[in-house]
C-alpha cells in the first residue's frame, strides 16, 4: 500500500498547479496558449459588461479610457489609442460559474485576481472559459454619497435619460430615480432630459414622500418642453433668486435645455448661479457636412458644441448681471469628454474644471465605440474663479454607468427595488461652502503660477494645465531630489498646457514644480495627506503635499 500512496501524493502537486501562469496581454500575442488552462497572474479590470446577459464579459489590464478623456483630439492619436484599447481586451465566458458579484451585478471597474480558465484562440483573439469561480473586488455599489468635512451646500447634476418619455417603463423608472435623489440628499438637483413638467412634479412629490417632508420644490421654465433642463430644490436650504434665464445665444433650438437660476443660501444669504445644460449629442442622422465626424475622437456636431461653449461664456456675462453675483456653477451633460474642444473652450474662457481637480480618474459615462467599451466624463462641473474658491469637492456618484445595460428599465434584467441603472449617466455631486472666500469681482493680481494635472501616469503622460505661461517644469521625488526638468518655453505645446512624460519613472510618489518667466514657483495649496498611505521619508510630508502631486502605481506605463 505504501507505493501507490506515494504515487498519489506525488500527483497532487501536478493536479493543483496544472494551470500555466501567464500575464495579459503580454503572453497572448501568439496562438501558443490555445487549448491550455491558464491562470492570469496580473489583476484584470472589468471594462465591458454589455454581453453579461449571455455569460460573457471583457477584462483589460487597467481601465479603458475614451481617448479624448485623457488626450487632446487628433486623428492619429485617436486611431492609436483605439488600437491600444482593442488589443487590451480579453473575452471571458462564465462556463459553469456565474460571473456576477454578491449583488447580482458585474460593474465596470471591478477587478479579478488570479482569473483561471481554458484558453481558446480564433481569428487572432483569445477567449477564456472559466474553470474556477472568480471573486470580484473593488468598485462596490455605493449606498450614499461620501461628503467632505466642510460644505454648506450640495448640488447634484443628473441626466435622467428621457425621464417621462416612455410611458411603458415610467412606472419602473420613477421610483428608481426617486431613490437615487433620496440617497444623494442634495440641496439642489439640476436635471436634464426631463420630458415635461408633469413627470418632474410627480418625481418631486415622490421624493418628498420618501423623505417624509414637503421641503422639495420644482423650478422650470414652462410645461411640455422636450428634454428640458430644470431644478428640484430644498426650500429649507435655498431660495430661488429671480426667474429662470434661457441661453439663446448659440441658437434658438430648444433653449430650455440651457437654463440658469440664481439661488440664495438661507443660512447666510450668500448667493450663486446654477447654469444647467444639455448640449448637442455626438450622433444623429443626416448630419450636415460642417458637423460630420472628423475622425479625431470628438464625434459629430463638435463645432455645434463649441458654439454652445462660446455661448455659455457670453451667457455667464449676462447672468452675473441679471442675478448680481459673479459666482457661477456650470453643470450638465455637455456631450464632450474632458480634453475635447468644447470643454477646453470653457477652461480657456476662465472656468475651472472641478472634476479634473477633485476626481480626475473617475467617470460618469461608458460607451461602446470603435471596438471597445471605454469610459469618461460627458457630465461636467465647472466654476467661475470666484466660486472655485468656495468649492470643497466634486465627484460622480457611480450608480449607473458602471452597471450592465441589461438592468435598464426597458430590459429583462431591471432590478425594480433599487436605484441602480435608473439612467445611463451617473450623477455629478458638487460641494460648496458658500461664503468661505471672496464672492465679489476681484481685481486681477500677479500671483505665483498654479497648475493642475490630468491623466493617468500609467499611460506614460500627464497633462499639465496652468493659469499662466510657464518656462520650466520639474519632477521632484519625496526626498526633494529633482528627477527631471523640462524647458516648457521651447516646447511645441508651450504656455498654458504641457504634456509631461512620466513613462521613465518607477513606482512612487512625486511632486510637480513649475516656474513662470519671472521665476515664480508653483502656488502652494492645502492638501491633506491623510488619504495617502506613503511614509514621510526624509522631508516634511505635509508641506510637500501642498504642491500638485501624483503617484506612479505598480503597473508601469508599458504594462498599462
Amino acid at each position: 500500500m505504501k507505493r501507490p500512496l506515494l504515487l498519489l501524493l506525488n500527483l497532487i502537486p501536478i493536479l493543483l498547479f496544472a494551470q500555466q501562469p501567464v500575464i495579459f496581454p503580454d503572453d497572448f500575442k501568439t496562438s501558443a496558449l490555445n487549448g491550455k488552462e491558464v491562470t492570469i497572474t496580473n489583476t484584470l479590470t472589468l471594462t465591458n459588461n454589455y454581453s453579461c446577459t449571455y455569460g460573457t464579459l471583457t477584462f483589460s489590464n487597467g481601465q479603458l479610457w475614451t481617448p479624448t478623456e485623457k488626450f487632446e483630439p487628433g486623428v492619429d492619436m485617436f486611431n492609436q489609442k483605439n488600437l491600444e484599447n482593442q488589443k487590451n481586451q480579453l473575452t471571458v465566458k462564465q462556463g459553469s460559474f456565474p460571473i456576477v458579484d454578491a449583488d447580482g451585478t458585474c460593474r465596470i471597474g471591478q477587478t479579478i485576481e488570479g482569473l483561471t480558465g481554458k484558453a481558446s484562440y480564433s481569428n487572432g483573439t483569445y477567449t477564456i472559459t472559466l474553470t474556477r469561480k472568480p471573486e470580484f473586488k473593488g468598485n462596490e455599489r455605493p449606498i450614499s454619497c461620501d461628503t467632505p468635512e466642510t460644505y454648506n451646500l450640495k448640488v447634484v447634476s443628473f441626466n435622467l435619460e428621457h425621464f417621462g418619455k416612455n410611458v411603458n417603463t415610467y412606472s419602473l423608472k420613477l421610483p428608481k430615480v426617486a431613490l437615487a435623489l433620496q440617497a444623494l440628499q442634495a440641496d439642489i438637483y439640476a436635471l436634464v432630459e426631463v420630458e415635461g413638467a408633469a413627470g418632474l412634479e410627480e418625481l418631486c412629490q415622490l421624493l418628498n414622500r420618501n423623505c417624509n417632508t414637503q421641503k422639495y420644490k420644482t423650478r422650470y421654465y414652462k410645461d411640455n418642453v422636450q428634454g428640458m433642463a430644470c431644478f428640484i430644490y430644498n426650500s429649507d436650504a435655498v431660495t430661488p433668486v429671480g426667474a429662470i434665464s434661457l441661453n439663446k445665444l448659440a441658437d434658438n433650438y430648444l433653449p430650455e435645455r440651457k437654463t440658469a437660476q440664481g439661488f440664495q443660501l438661507n443660512s447666510n444669504q450668500e448667493r450663486f448661479i446654477l447654469c444647467c445644460n444639455h448640449w448637442k449629442s455626438k450622433s444623429g442622422s443626416n448630419v450636415p457636412e460642417q458637423y460630420k465626424d472628423k475622425g479625431d475622437g470628438q464625434g459629430a456636431y463638435n463645432p455645434r458644441r463649441v458654439q454652445e461653449a462660446e455661448a455659455t461664456l457670453k451667457f455667464i456675462e449676462e447672468i452675473t448681471k441679471t442675478y448680481n453675483d459673479p459666482d457661477v456653477l456650470v453643470v450638465g451633460d455637455l456631450n464632450a469628454y474632458t480634453c475635447e474642444d468644447p470643454i477646453r473652450t470653457l477652461e480657456n474662457g476662465g472656468l475651472v474644471n472641478l472634476l479634473t481637480t477633485y476626481a480626475p480618474n473617475q467617470y460618469s459615462y461608458a460607451y461602446f465605440s470603435n471596438g471597445s467599451y471605454a469610459v469618461g466624463y460627458l457630465d461636467h462641473s465647472l466654476a467661475t474663479s470666484t466660486l472655485e474658491k468656495q468649492v470643497t469637492d466634486a465627484r460622480p456618484f457611480r450608480i449607473n454607468a458602471d452597471e450592465p445595460q441589461k438592468m435598464d428599465v426597458d430590459q429583462s434584467g431591471v432590478q425594480k427595488d433599487n436605484m441602480y441603472r435608473c439612467s445611463d449617466h451617473s450623477p455629478i455631486v458638487t460641494f460648496l461652502n458658500l461664503g468661505n472666500g471672496s464672492t465679489g469681482i476681484e481685481t486681477p493680481t500677479i500671483s505665483r503660477p498654479a497648475i493642475r494635472l490630468t491623466g493617468d501616469p500609467r499611460s506614460g503622460y500627464l497633462t499639465l494645465v496652468s493659469n499662466t505661461s510657464l518656462s520650466r517644469a520639474e519632477i521632484v521625488n519625496i526626498s526633494g531630489q529633482i528627477i527631471a526638468t523640462y524647458d516648457i518655453s521651447n516646447a511645441e505645446n508651450a504656455e498654458n498646457r504641457f504634456t509631461l512624460p512620466v513613462n521613465s519613472l518607477v513606482r512612487g510618489f512625486y511632486l510637480i514644480r513649475v516656474y513662470d518667466a519671472q521665476g515664480r514657483c508653483t502656488r502652494y495649496r492645502q492638501c491633506s495627506p491623510d488619504n495617502f498611505k506613503i511614509p514621510p521619508a526624509n522631508m516634511n510630508f505635509r508641506n510637500s503635499l501642498r504642491m500638485p502631486h501624483f503617484i506612479v502605481p505598480n503597473a508601469t506605463p508599458n504594462q498599462a
